[in-house]
C-alpha cells in the first residue's frame, strides 16, 4: 500500500513493484521464522522433560548449566555445527553412563546400588541420545530462524527486546540493594546449578571460572560450566589465604578451605588458586562471610 501511494504520487510504477517485493519477503521471513520458533520451543520442552525421565540429576543440571552459557551464533551454519555437537554429546553420555552408573552405584550401596546403576545406565542409553537429537533439532530451528530474519536485523529493527536479569535480594533477610547486573547474572546462572532454589549471597568472577555462594553452599564452576567444587558452609572450619607454588616455580595465591571431614582425596583441605591476589583476597573474604553467616543462622535456629 505504501508503494502504491508513492507510485501514484511520483507517477513511477517501480515503487509499487518494490513494495510488493518487500511485503512478500517480510511475509515469507516471518512465516518461516515463526514456524521454526514454534518447533524449537516444542523440541526444547521435549528435551527438558526427557532429561528428567533419565533419572540422572547431574546430567540434567549439567545440560541446563550449558544452556546458561553463551551459545552458538544464531545462523543456520552455526545451528548445524551446534546440533552435531549436541547429538554426539547425547550419544556419548548414554554410552559412558552404562559403564559409570553401576560402578558409582556399587561404591555407594553395594550390590543393590550396582543393580540400580545398571537400570539407570540402560535407561540413559535409550533416553540421552534421543535428548541429543532433540537438542540438535532445537539448535537447527534456532539457526533457521536467525538466518531467515537476518535481513530484518540488518535493517536496524530489533525483533526481540533483551530484558535484564531479575533483581537479586540478598541473604536470608532478602535485603534490597541497588540493581547490580553482575549479581543478577550470577543469580540467574545459579538456578541452573546445584544451588538451584537457594538464596543468593555473592559471587566472584575469577577470569573464566566463577565462584557462586548461596547462604548455605560454596560452588566453583569451570570455564565450560562444569562443577569443580561444592561445599556446604557448615562443613567448613575456616578459610585463609596463602601463597602456592605452581608449575615452573611461579607463585599463585590459594584460598585454603579447612574442612570438618576428610574429602574423597583423603584430605581435610580444599584449595582454590588464582594468579590474581585481589581476586583471591576477595574470594577468601566472601567464603569467611558465608561461614560466619551460616554459623549465625544455625545459632538463631
Amino acid at each position: 500500500m505504501k508503494g502504491l501511494k508513492r507510485s501514484v504520487k511520483e507517477l513511477d510504477p517501480s515503487y509499487v513493484m518494490d513494495g510488493v517485493a518487500r511485503g512478500t519477503g517480510s511475509l515469507a521471513r516471518h512465516t518461516v521464522g515463526g514456524i521454526a520458533d514454534s518447533a524449537s520451543l516444542l523440541t526444547e520442552t521435549f528435551s527438558k522433560n526427557m532429561a528428567v525421565l533419565s533419572l540422572d540429576r547431574n546430567y540434567a543440571q549439567r545440560r541446563d548449566r550449558f544452556k546458561a552459557l553463551p551459545g552458538a551464533s544464531t545462523t543456520f551454519t552455526g545451528g548445524v555445527e551446534s546440533a552435531v555437537v549436541k547429538l554426539i554429546s547425547g550419544v556419548l553420555e548414554g554410552v559412558t553412563g552404562i559403564v559409570q552408573k553401576p560402578i558409582r552405584g556399587a561404591e555407594k550401596d553395594g550390590v543393590e546400588g550396582f543393580a540400580k546403576g545398571i537400570g539407570k545406565g540402560l535407561l540413559g542409553l535409550l533416553v540421552k541420545p534421543v535428548i541429543g537429537l532433540s537438542d540438535a533439532a532445537t539448535d537447527v530451528m534456532i539457526g533457521v530462524k536467525g538466518t531467515v530474519e537476518a535481513g530484518h536485523y540488518m535493517s536496524g529493527v530489533l525483533a526481540h527486546t533483551q530484558m535484564r536479569p531479575r533483581r537479586v535480594f540478598y541473604t536470608y533477610d532478602k535485603v534490597f540493594r541497588s540493581y547490580n547486573l553482575a549479581d543478577s547474572t550470577a543469580s540467574a546462572l545459579m538456578i541452573r546449578t546445584s544451588l538451584s532454589g537457594e538464596i543468593y549471597l555473592s559471587h566472584c568472577d575469577m577470569g573464566g571460572r566463577v565462584a557462586i555462594l548461596s547462604v548455605k553452599k560454596f560452588l566453583l564452576l569451570s570455564e565450560d560450566g562444569k562443577q569443580e567444587l561444592l561445599i556446604k558452609f557448615k562443613q567448613m572450619k575456616y578459610a585463609e589465604l596463602r601463597k602456592v607454588a605452581h608449575q615452573g616455580g611461579v607463585l599463585h595465591w590459594g584460598v585454603f578451605i579447612f574442612l570438618k571431614f576428610v574429602n574423597k582425596a583423603g584430605s581435610e583441605v580444599e584449595v582454590v588458586t588464582s594468579e590474581d591476589k585481589e581476586l583471591a583476597v576477595d574470594l577468601c573474604l566472601q567464603i569467611k562471610g558465608g561461614i560466619n553467616q551460616a554459623a549465625n543462622n544455625r545459632e538463631t535456629e
